[in-house]
């Protein structure tokens, strides 16, 4: 079973306290791992860890030919704006991977899924899926090879901006109708993921500060 199908078929919603900022992924305080279920992939997972560098908390993932994720299950209706933030380092992206739009090719240095109207069992669950690309263009946007249901959209690509933190803000209703060509009921889930299974390379990326903007 591939990864974006497994991670969606996995989520079932769960209430949240809703309000119009939601931080994710700030406080690194004893806890924050009860709030985010890690999901394997393969029988080789991605290390996660938190790291302290200076004032900066973050959490790295470590991938080598291995697959997991990190999600937050979320109830946040009804949906009529949204945004998500987020910053994001890439230490050690994947390189020469010429088949992104391929199942074989279907890794990324970074991603982050934004899940959308839970319905379990059933394989329409919807998804945003923004990655740190290898040579795909930033601004490209195409279905997942696994899932039409997985928009995925391309943010960085390649080695420009590798090593430096880079600050993300995306307009989740304008990107859902974008893809979907209609209006989005709900938020259920945020995942981080680096993954390298399919193309059997490493990639090391970290994140912090993810902040859902709602009403």
């Amino acid at each position: 079973m591939n990864r974006c199908l497994l991670l969606l078929f996995c989520l079932i919603s769960v209430p949240f306290a809703s309000s119009d900022e939601v931080r994710l992924l700030r406080d690194f305080s004893n806890g924050w791992r009860n709030a985010w279920t890690e999901r394997a992939f393969t029988s080789r997972k991605t290390v996660y860890r938190v790291v302290r560098n200076g004032d900066l908390q973050f959490l790295r993932g470590e991938s080598n030919n291995s697959a997991s994720g990190l999600w937050c299950k979320l109830d946040i209706r009804p949906l009529e704006s949204g945004t998500i933030s987020w910053k994001w380092n890439v230490e050690h992206g994947i390189s020469n991977n010429r088949d992104e739009h391929q199942k074989k090719g279907d890794d990324y240095a970074a991603r982050v899924f934004v899940v959308f109207k839970p319905q379990f069992f059933n394989w329409k669950t919807r998804s945003l899926c923004y990655v740190w690309a290898s040579r795909e263009p930033v601004n490209r946007v195409y279905p997942s090879p696994y899932a039409n249901n997985v928009g995925t959209f391309v943010l960085q690509s390649g080695d420009r901006n590798v090593g430096l933190w880079i600050e993300e803000h995306r307009d989740l209703v304008s990107d859902y109708k974008r893809f979907f060509k209609n209006e989005p009921e709900m938020i259920s889930a945020v995942a981080f993921m680096v993954d390298t299974d399919n193309t059997q390379k490493s990639a090391t990326a970290s994140i912090t500060d993810i902040v859902l903007n709602t009403r």
